[in-house]
């Protein structure tokens, strides 16, 4: 075990506060390291060095939960990310008893960071790229699992060569994070990045099993939804109160809708009968074709967000990008199939 003062290797003293030592820091150590002032001396690990450490503490809001992705003590967390303020010669984090909370610095650098990472990523995999071409697809998960899946096939029989991967973004979209080739992603922010362009707009519309519907009979205007069993998934919970406003139904009382923490669980339980679910009609156009979901009124409403396609912009030469690009295209194109009608028209604000 090193002994107080220990020397590392080419004689120059270990700091007491590193936690690779065993023991603990005398109160010089202690007063040299607080407050934070900024370091003239070389900083006790690279800075490169500690962005990874950083960036977890700072998105997981925990030491403990940062330590535990990256496999290592929090007590390692925290050393690197004090080397990293005292190299900056600001504090990133608010430090309570048991918990720390990034400030207003530490989010502004975060976001430096992230962007930092991803390029470093990025370039790692450009550098050591081999075998066949990849294509990296995000989707956010509704859109992977319902529309992107059943489609994918035609697109990989004809470039048989390129491999896919294809990951889900749960709704966290943010190209600039986040290393991708194409992303398909549902979101209502009102800029997204220049290199997206929007793939198709969405409705929602109120569905539920031919079972629920003969047990309880057909509603004859929006307001009656207040009282059957409804359902949401948990990334979109608010878009009940935007159906029901559109209707002039508001407001209601939603206290004991079923939430989902995956649209597949809402229309499976929709499917099984347990309630109403609020349908992006083109995600559900399978089980409207099939009949096992029936739409509750004619009236669909837009949804607050839409389908966006966005190409990286270090992925625009790859080989496979601009033909997905083309082929998802045309895909969206085609006209979906229009629901069965429910014989309940409704006039918006009714």
């Amino acid at each position: 075990m090193p002994t107080r003062g220990a020397k590392c290797p080419g004689g120059r003293q270990r700091h007491a506060t590193d936690p690779r030592v065993g023991y603990q820091p005398d109160s010089s150590v202690l007063r040299r390291s607080s407050p934070i002032l900024p370091n003239t001396d070389q900083p006790d690990l690279p800075v490169l060095d500690a962005l990874p450490f950083f960036e977890a503490a700072a998105r997981l809001g925990s030491f403990t939960e940062a330590g535990h992705e990256l496999g290592v003590t929090a007590a390692a967390i925290a050393y690197r990310v004090k080397s990293l303020e005292r190299h900056l010669g600001v504090e990133l984090f608010s430090r309570q008893a048991r918990s720390v909370r990034l400030n207003d610095r530490g989010r502004a650098y975060l976001e430096e960071v992230q962007r930092i990472l991803a390029a470093l990523h990025r370039a790692k995999e450009r550098l050591h790229s081999s075998g066949p071409p990849r294509l990296r697809l995000v989707a956010t998960e509704v859109v992977a699992e319902k529309w992107l899946m059943p489609r994918l096939h035609d697109f990989t029989a004809g470039h048989p060569g390129l491999a896919v991967e294809l990951d889900t973004d749960r709704g966290a979209f943010d190209p600039d994070r986040r290393p991708f080739d194409v992303w398909v992603a549902f979101t209502d922010r009102a800029k997204v990045a220049p290199q997206c362009e929007t793939l198709f707009e969405e409705t929602l519309v109120p569905v539920c099993s031919p079972a629920l519907l003969e047990v309880r009979g057909r509603p004859e205007e929006p307001r009656d939804l207040s009282r059957w069993p409804l359902l949401y998934d948990l990334l979109w919970a608010p878009y009940w109160v935007l159906w029901f406003a559109h209707h002039g139904a508001g407001p209601v009382d939603l206290s004991r809708a079923s939430g989902f923490r995956l649209y597949s669980m809402m229309v499976k339980a929709a499917v099984d009968g347990m309630g109403v679910a609020l349908g992006h009609t083109r995600m559900i156009a399978e089980e409207l074709e099939r009949g096992t979901l029936e739409p509750l009124f004619d009236t669909a409403v837009p949804a607050p967000a839409r389908y966006v396609l966005c190409v990286s912009p270090d992925a625009v030469e790859k080989p496979g990008v601009s033909a997905f690009r083309d082929w998802i295209r045309a895909q969206a194109a085609r006209p979906s199939p229009s629901p069965p009608s429910s014989g309940r028209p409704v006039t918006s604000g009714a």
